[in-house]
This record gives C-alpha cells, sequence and structure tokens, in this order.
C-alpha cells in the first residue's frame, strides 16, 4: 500500500510536469461574418491554395514569395468544413455577401546543396479580406498585390518566425512556418471575435505540388492558431525533482 502511495504521487508529479508542455493541436477561434452577410462562424483551421515563386541562388541561400487563398473555415479538428461560411462565395446575384480571404508570405534563407532542403531565416505573414475578389498578385517575391478596388483590409501580421522549412523528395514535399507574434489589427479584432485577446502564434504549412517547374511552384496551405507552450523554469523543474526525491526517501525510512 505504501508503495502504491509513492507510485501514484510520482505519477502526479510526473503529470504536473506534462502539463506544462502539453497543447491542443487545432483550437477554435470564432469569426464574425456579418459584414459580409452572414453571422458567427466557429472552426479551428482555414485551408487553402496558393502559387509561389521559389529562387535558389546556387550559393546555398533561397528567397521565396508566395500569395495564398483561403477557400474554407474547419472545424473538428480540421476534419469538418463549415458549409455556413460566406468565405470565398462570390455571387453577383447576392451583392454584398461573401468575401476573399488571402495571406502574403516572403521569406528567405538557407537550402542544402540540392537544393531540396530548405530553412528560412526571415519571413513575413500578412493576411487580408478582400471584400470585392478583385486583388491579385504582382510580384510575389516583394510581396506586393495589386487591389482594384482599394477596399481590402488588413486583419493581422507577423514578421517573427521559427520551425521554418521546405523539404523535397520523390516528388512530393511540404512546407512549415510557425510565426510566433502574430497581431491582429483592430478590423482583425472586428472579425476574429473569439478568443480575446487572439492567439499569438499561427502556423502555415501545406504540400508542394511539384518543384520540377521551378522557380513557380503552386499547392494547398492551411493556417491554425495557438498561443505559446508555458515551459515551466529551471528551478520548477528543480523544485518538482526534489519533491520526487523526498517521496522516495521518506518511503525507503518508512520501509526499514
Amino acid at each position: 500500500m505504501k508503495f502504491n502511495k509513492v507510485v501514484k504521487s510520482l505519477a502526479l508529479t510526473a503529470g504536473l510536469v506534462a502539463s506544462f508542455t502539453s497543447s491542443a493541436e487545432f483550437l477554435d477561434f470564432t469569426v464574425d461574418e456579418s459584414a459580409y452577410g452572414n453571422g458567427e462562424i466557429t472552426g479551428d483551421k482555414f485551408n487553402g491554395s496558393y502559387f509561389e515563386t521559389l529562387e535558389f541562388d546556387g550559393m546555398g541561400g533561397f528567397a521565396t514569395g508566395a500569395f495564398a487563398t483561403f477557400t474554407s473555415i474547419v472545424a473538428d479538428e480540421g476534419t469538418n468544413p463549415q458549409g455556413a461560411s460566406v468565405l470565398g462565395f462570390n455571387n453577383v446575384n447576392f451583392p454584398g455577401t461573401g468575401y476573399n480571404l488571402y495571406a502574403v508570405l516572403t521569406a528567405s534563407g538557407t537550402a542544402n546543396a540540392l537544393e531540396t532542403e530548405f530553412t528560412a531565416t526571415t519571413a513575413q505573414f500578412s493576411l487580408w479580406i478582400d471584400p470585392s475578389f478583385d486583388t491579385v498578385s504582382d510580384n510575389l517575391l516583394n510581396g506586393t498585390v495589386t487591389d482594384a478596388s482599394a477596399d481590402d483590409i488588413l486583419i493581422g501580421s507577423a514578421s517573427t518566425v521559427q520551425n521554418a522549412y521546405g523539404e523535397y523528395e520523390n516528388g512530393t514535399g511540404n512546407f512549415n512556418f510557425d510565426f510566433t507574434d502574430f497581431v491582429l489589427t483592430a478590423d482583425g479584432m472586428n472579425y476574429f471575435v473569439d478568443p480575446a485577446p487572439f492567439y499569438s502564434i499561427v502556423t502555415v504549412n501545406g504540400d508542394f505540388d511539384t518543384l520540377g517547374n521551378l522557380p513557380d511552384v503552386s499547392g494547398d496551405l492551411s493556417a491554425v492558431f495557438t498561443n505559446p507552450v508555458n515551459v515551466p523554469e529551471p528551478s520548477t523543474v528543480a523544485v518538482l525533482a526534489l519533491g520526487l526525491c523526498g517521496l522516495g526517501f521518506t518511503a525507503r525510512r518508512k520501509n526499514k
């Protein structure tokens, strides 16, 4: 019985440590589409597609720029498209209903000798609403667009990136960017209404259709949001470790 109590205590303490590092992969958010003829929609991921310019300099470096269009809000751990959303709905018979959501991403960094693996050291990300469905990219590498109606709305941006990489092999590949300083504008706060304050990390990842037509690349991508994982301070870890040792020592004394 005494041994079982010690084991339970150890398990509890270990659980406390684990709780510092666990986090949900898909976290819910709510957007307000009332400005576009709808109501509030809750999901946990945006899905869409992109086209990109990816250039290697032959000296171990690369630069890229992408224009992404998000076409759906997805819920239930990224599995169920929210059909009630008017994201991407563009019908002349329903003026004022629907909107486009796009992102501009630029990055640069290092590449391996085969130019099949690359790591971004700098990157920028911006998220926009296009109410008129008329914005196009005019220079991918520079991250500039042409907004014919001049009515696009910047809702969020980020410029600090980690875990940013791309890899391609045997006809397939993928990429990931974790932007850790995502900040909403005032208009963004009117669109993303929950949670408040909003998540500070946006992860953008997806796949490459092919790298056989460089510098032109296209594929699918998604965006999810989260907050930093709480990592215990060294002093906290030390206290927990001492607690484990104390439990063991006490059990040994009582068993003598």
